[in-house]
């Protein structure tokens, strides 16, 4: 007879093998609705865009209520180097050179994935109103599989499904383009395509796997409204081979630099509410809950995520406010 716990998790089994490949396929990487608040993480290119150092700490509780769901947390920092060497700025629109690194943890019941990474980015001026960055990051990913957080369905006792952990070395390539009043991007992750110890396919727990190669390519604009008001309308779409492509779809709206609002849908997945503040000039805290549209909604409470920001402005720099990015 299955206890309540064993069957909360014999239900998450189930869920998760039902949704295989559209959320285990598609979110090999971490998952974020604030993406414009940590957009380092998903893009190298954007390492040391802005003229200010910062660090950035994110958690993402993921279907709230549904026991094993996934719980996803990261944390960076990332600078332009002249920050570095000296306390002041080079002249704006000068060729640079940025450097960060982030870390991250992704549990998902009984598959627990984390990673560690270093970046770089050169910045190249293009022309008068256009920069150009081209980034990397370098590092390890780890994947391990906790047999005793999951009930098999099919042979509960299969000597196949043991405990396991490997660790392997990883890359990511990335491009971004911005000026004042555009920025996009694409960059490519898992690009060593490494081999996992399990992977779902097709709604199917198999005993070998891959960190599938996926992309995701980003669009925005900085729309002044008037002296106060900004709309800063995105798009983030991903890709990765045996799930469909997700996108995010966004308008966030600025006030005074300070305070700011946003509404985002992402397609067949969500509705999500976004906002932020600004405090003290360099310290910044923002929330967003994602509204499940789809028919898993019903068997959870909606995901909560958080935000939290420092930066450290040098030189003349009056405030730490984005001028490349949001």
């Amino acid at each position: 007879m299955l206890t309540t716990k064993k069957m909360k998790r014999l239900l998450f089994v189930l869920a998760i093998t039902s949704l295989g490949s559209l959320y285990i396929n598609a979110q090999q990487n971490p998952q974020f609705s604030q993406y414009l608040q940590n957009p380092m993480v998903i893009n190298p290119g954007m390492t040391g865009v802005e003229s200010y150092l910062e660090l950035t700490a994110a958690y993402r509780n993921q279907w709230t209520g549904f026991e094993g769901a996934p719980r996803t947390a990261t944390f960076s920092f990332n600078t332009p180097t002249y920050l570095l060497a000296s306390r002041s700025s080079v002249r704006e629109g000068d060729a640079h050179q940025g450097i960060g690194a982030f870390v991250y943890t992704d549990d998902t019941g009984p598959i627990k994935r984390g990673g560690f990474y270093g970046s770089y980015a050169y910045h190249l001026k293009v022309s008068n109103e256009w920069m150009v960055s081209l980034g990397t990051f370098l590092g390890a990913t780890q994947f391990k599989y906790d047999s005793s957080q999951a009930v098999l369905v099919e042979n509960p006792f299969d000597l196949l499904v043991q405990d396991t952990s490997s660790l392997n070395f990883d890359a990511s390539l990335g491009i971004y383009i911005y000026s004042d009043y555009f920025f996009g991007g694409i960059a490519g992750n898992h690009l060593l395509e490494n081999d996992i110890p399990y992977a779902v396919e097709d709604g199917v727990l198999n005993t070998s796997g891959t960190f599938r190669r996926n992309y995701n390519l980003l669009l925005g604009g900085r729309i002044p409204v008037n002296d106060v008001w900004e709309a800063v309308p995105s798009v983030l779409v991903k890709s990765v081979s045996g799930a469909p492509v997700q996108w995010d779809l966004s308008t966030k709206l600025v006030y005074d630099n300070k305070y700011w609002g946003a509404l985002s849908y992402r397609n067949q997945d969500a509705m999500v509410f976004m906002a932020g503040v600004r405090l003290a000039e360099s310290f910044l805290i923002s929330y967003s809950y994602d509204w499940g549209l789809s028919d898993f909604s019903t068997q959870q409470s909606g995901t909560h995520e958080i935000v939290l920001g420092y930066r450290f402005a040098f030189g003349n720099q009056q405030c730490a406010c984005p001028q490349y990015s949001m």
